[in-house]
């Protein structure tokens, strides 16, 4: 899906600035997708291409923890969104970094594993066992230590067909270095809807909790989270180039200019209503209270002397 920008003459000066910005970021984005040709071998065609919108896979066959056989759709069933990372148990530095970073985030979080969200991990080795990813995931909830969050949190481990199928939907691109028995990969997170389309990614590595926040609630589609979570939510916009999410100016302005419209009302209102009763008030005092009939009553009503 592509966006096109439209500029016209004698714009705000914080939207042109705006603009400025966003340039740069596409600027520099150009610049590090050309430095990725200077990688070693092991590191080609590694990465996550973003198809954001794309159905996963939900009849793919896993094995969950503990050796049941699922399919991946078992855990969209439900009217929450599904936070999706792709790892291995004997990843030498990069999975337990990032699994260790997002227990530190979740654990910061309003939002709970299990009641307002699931977790699915998905080992990208085949070679994994089920009894190995059980080991993964008693460390990590351990560390998460949230009541409920081993009901939510779902380690899966499957065949090469599997994996690969549920890879190239989101465009989680790995590969295998025969000569260490390890995988080149990138972090990363995807941020599922309750019906298993793609909403948006984290690609950081720190994933700070505000981020996982957003993507969350954008994925909830509104029905997750409180009042203030879908304000903030509506006035931030997904940023694929980073992705990331950033404040919206516009969506911003929109609101700030709501505000005030309705701010004004709630002055004027009271104004309106406060002018127009000293109005009616006097015309019902000049319909009991007439000089002419008084003076006439007067004329013609007996003398006494």
């Amino acid at each position: 899906m592509t966006r096109r920008t439209q500029t016209k003459r004698n714009l705000p000066v914080i939207t042109q600035l705006g603009l400025c910005v966003v340039g740069l970021l596409f600027s520099n984005t150009a610049v590090h997708a050309q430095l990725l040709t200077d990688l070693p071998q092991n590191m080609q065609d590694v990465g996550v291409e973003q198809r954001i919108g794309e159905s996963l896979p939900l009849n793919a066959k896993f094995l969950d923890e503990s050796g049941r056989k699922v399919v991946l759709g078992e855990y969209f069933k439900s009217e929450i969104p599904v936070l999706l990372t792709l790892n291995y148990s004997d990843c030498p530095m990069l999975c337990s970094m990032q699994l260790n970073k997002l227990v530190e985030s979740l654990s910061e979080l309003s939002l709970k594993v299990g009641r307002d969200f699931q977790i699915v991990t998905v080992s990208i080795d085949p070679r994994e066992s089920p009894y190995k990813a059980k080991q993964t995931k008693a460390k990590y909830i351990a560390g998460l230590r949230q009541p409920g969050a081993s009901d939510g949190w779902h380690f899966l481990t499957g065949q090469q067909s599997e994996i690969r199928a549920l890879s190239e939907a989101v465009g989680f691109r790995y590969k295998f270095i025969p000569e260490t028995g390890e995988f080149s990969h990138a972090a990363m997170l995807g941020f599922c809807t309750p019906d298993g389309n793609i909403s948006s990614y984290l690609l950081l590595i720190d994933y700070p909790p505000e981020q996982l926040k957003l993507g969350l609630l954008d994925a909830g589609g509104g029905k997750i989270g409180n009042l203030v979570d879908n304000f903030l939510l509506y006035c931030s916009v997904y940023n694929a180039a980073e992705g990331s999410y950033t404040a919206s100016a516009w969506k911003i302005m929109r609101v700030c200019g709501a505000l005030t419209v309705i701010l004004l009302l709630v002055g004027l209102v009271p104004y309106w209503l406060g002018k127009r009763k000293p109005a009616g008030h006097q015309e019902g005092h000049a319909s009991s209270f007439d000089p002419g009939r008084i003076g006439a009553s007067t004329v013609a009503g007996p003398r006494s002397y």
